[in-house]
């Protein structure tokens, strides 16, 4: 049976939805009681367990956390899960953050596209499904997660006290479906600056680049005093700046040279890219001038730098299923006192995040540099045999007239969440435009996500029948 198509009848309702939940400013901040990820999330909480209750449906708040509508009858759960977080707006905004709104087939602001848009196209399919009276032995839930976006502890706290789904799915990746997680760890880098006998040459007043919205720093700035350099140095610390591609300097209002990196390609690198915080760790343990970071700065780009692949740090590993483990240099913050910079460890499925931890901190620990693990996402593998991959693929074929071929991921969806249960399935179409998630003026083309309803739909059918 194929029903995709009458979710259209809900087109305008789902259009509305989406830009009254995008103007929510629903990312986290300052826990309230019952409120543990801020107003702002609760609101977008709340506001779904409101509209979802008017629709007929069954709601449950899990403290703030989660909560969840529910349709149908049976032992078993079957669900969906979306989230209702967003990362902050950033900068570079043409259009009101928070506006929703709706412009030339457009749906413009933070989360329109990651995940409020899918959050809402889900909850007017499960109303379709309710409308036509299908039922099956199992019930299918609609998941509303809070924090997906800063740790997914919502879940956590969640499936403490909720019932695991038996099959479900999380439309916040692409089609077809992604089976395939890698382990993700951020790892982050510190050293305190120890008393010296002698001055640097070259003093690094502040060194910051990357933020957590990107994968790939695209900025890098080092502010510096030259007052120890002689005229000559300086001369030729300036003419190696203007030899580098994409690195440039100026002077601030302290006399102060500030250098900026930024990102470059690489053609004969083995991945193409290299990011801006690796082009400034370079740089400046390359020119043959002490720093008050030298150690700090020469582990970084000994150990990881532009390398992708994790030779340098002793991790290098992969298989099959995932390919090969990648390193990323994500962020760096340094000042007179402090640095520490977070890394990104993306590890294949059948290899142990324990044990990569334990040897990247025997290497730094030589080195005299701390370590701490911040955020751990373990990897999901659901094999092409399970009821889910299945029952989904049934459903992309029906709607797309394709074949649903299996994809992996570096990146993580609430499919952490589920013990190999649950994959990512949507919402961005394939070939589709960069509906710039993460980025200043993020959107959905309503057209777009009319084509995921229909194919979302259909998903929710194959999981709810027998």
């Amino acid at each position: 049976m194929i029903i995709g198509k009458e979710i259209h009848k809900y087109r305008d309702a789902i259009t509305a939805g989406i830009s009254e939940l995008v103007q929510i400013r629903s990312i986290m901040s300052t826990p309230k009681p019952g409120k543990p990820f801020g107003a702002g999330v609760d609101h977008a909480l709340k506001y779904m367990l409101r509209l979802a209750e008017s629709l007929g449906f069954e709601v449950t708040d899990v403290d703030g956390y989660a909560g969840h509508a529910e349709y149908g009858q049976g032992e078993e759960i079957a669900a969906v899960l979306v989230h209702l977080d967003t990362v902050e707006e950033g900068e570079g905004w043409t259009f009101p953050p928070f506006g929703g709104l709706i412009e030339n087939g457009k749906i413009i602001g933070r989360g329109a596209s990651d995940n409020k848009g899918p959050a809402v196209v889900a909850l007017y399919a499960l109303k379709t499904l309710m409308d036509l009276g299908i039922t099956g032995s199992r019930r299918l839930r609609l998941i509303f997660g809070t924090n997906e976006e800063s740790g997914m502890k919502d879940l956590d706290y969640y499936f403490e006290r909720e019932q695991l789904p038996v099959m479900a799915f999380a439309p916040d990746a692409g089609y077809p479906i992604f089976n395939v997680e890698m382990g993700s760890m951020n790892v982050v880098f510190s050293s305190a600056q120890e008393p010296s006998s002698t001055k640097p040459q070259l003093t690094i007043l502040s060194l910051k680049g990357g933020n957590m919205l990107t994968l790939i720093p695209e900025t890098c700035t080092a502010s510096l005093s030259l007052a120890l350099l002689t005229d000559s140095q300086v001369a030729n610390f300036l003419e190696a700046v203007n030899l580098e591609v994409n690195m440039s300097f100026s002077y601030d209002n302290n006399g102060s040279l500030v250098l900026t990196a930024g990102s470059e390609f690489l053609a004969d690198s083995p991945t193409g890219s290299r990011n801006a915080i690796a082009n400034m760790v370079a740089f400046l343990s390359g020119q043959g001038l002490t720093t008050n970071w030298d150690n700090f700065l020469q582990f970084l780009n000994s150990k990881i730098g532009a390398e992708k692949g994790g030779q340098s740090l002793g991790i290098a590993c992969s298989d099959s299923v995932s390919g090969a483990l990648v390193v990323y240099l994500r962020t760096i913050s340094c000042d007179l006192h402090r640095a520490e910079a977070l890394c990104n460890i993306r590890y294949p499925v059948s290899h142990d995040g324990a044990g990569i931890l334990s040897a990247v901190e025997g290497l730094a620990g030589k080195a005299g540099i701390h370590i701490e693990l911040t955020r751990h996402l373990l990897p999901v593998y659901v094999p092409e045999t399970h009821p889910v991959i299945v029952r989904l693929s049934r459903a992309y074929k029906k709607m797309t007239g394709d074949k649903a071929v299996l994809l992996r991921m570096g990146a993580g969806t609430y499919a952490r969440k589920l013990r190999n249960n649950g994959v990512a399935f949507g919402a961005g179409l394939p070939g589709g435009v960069d509906t710039r998630v993460h980025q200043a003026d993020e959107f959905i083309f309503i057209d777009d996500m009319m084509k995921h309803a229909e194919i979302c739909l259909q998903g929710m059918y194959e999981l709810l029948i027998d």
